[in-house]
């Protein structure tokens, strides 16, 4: 299955949804990473730094494949019509079958207005009408995974053996989570702040059992007619 995981900065899937991500790729799944903006408006890292890194997290996750959209870092608007047709090209070129996005609820002002920009051209990718030089595509399921703010999720993946690998990708991002040199200090490089991401994934891995989890809100019902999905064991 062709999967897309979209984050707004380059950095923003390994947190959100990594270990998942990780564990698609293990499971063959074709996955894309597109990332919307360079993110070199945030206090440390150059565009060629955040660009190496990327590209190198990408391969550690197993990810054959890597985009960044070029939007402008702190410039992202869920109006601006050019953006918009340029996700919902992008989403008509990928044709996932599964598409993880970032939450819109995040304080980050292009995390909230990212996160709407995708809703929008996760729609208008399904419109025939839209942009009639491509053709229409429309994912079957949408997967929101979490910025800073929490949620009460829809479904909790089983993390736990991609965990540690997705700690490790976030880290390959050191201009953002290594405070060396003359980096300025931030929440991200903080000493807590690996921790954080630890405990949101045990929290999350509690709920269903498990060492690490990560959550998603779905965008629609999911389907069930098996319920060997519920496990096998006696009731």
């Amino acid at each position: 299955m062709k999967i897309l995981a979209i984050g707004i900065h380059p950095d923003d899937v390994e947190l959100g949804c990594g270990g998942t991500v990780i564990l698609a790729a293990e499971q063959r799944h074709d996955v894309v990473i597109v990332d919307l903006s360079d993110g070199t408006s945030s206090s440390n890292g150059t565009s060629g730094e955040r660009e190496g890194e990327a590209a190198e997290a990408a391969r550690f996750m197993g990810v054959g494949k890597r985009r960044n959209l070029g939007f402008p870092d702190t410039g992202i608007h869920s109006e601006n019509t050019d953006q918009v047709r340029n996700v919902v090209r992008c989403i008509r070129e990928e044709k996932p079958g599964i598409v993880l996005v970032p939450s819109a609820d995040d304080p980050h002002p292009d995390h909230a207005s990212g996160g709407r920009l995708i809703e929008r051209a996760l729609y208008f990718a399904g419109v025939r009408g839209y942009d009639r030089d491509t053709d229409p595509w429309r994912a079957e399921h949408v997967l929101v995974y979490p910025g800073r703010n929490d949620f009460e999720p829809d479904i909790v993946v089983d993390v736990s053996t991609t965990h540690t690998r997705k700690t490790e990708a976030i880290l390959i991002h050191r201009s953002q989570f290594v405070l060396d040199g003359d980096r300025t200090p931030t929440p991200l490089n903080s000493p807590g702040f690996v921790g954080f991401i630890e405990a949101r994934g045990r929290i999350h891995g509690r709920r269903i059992g498990a060492e690490f989890g990560e959550p998603f809100l779905t965008t629609k019902p999911l389907a069930v007619s098996d319920f060997s999905l519920f496990g096998t064991k006696d009731l």
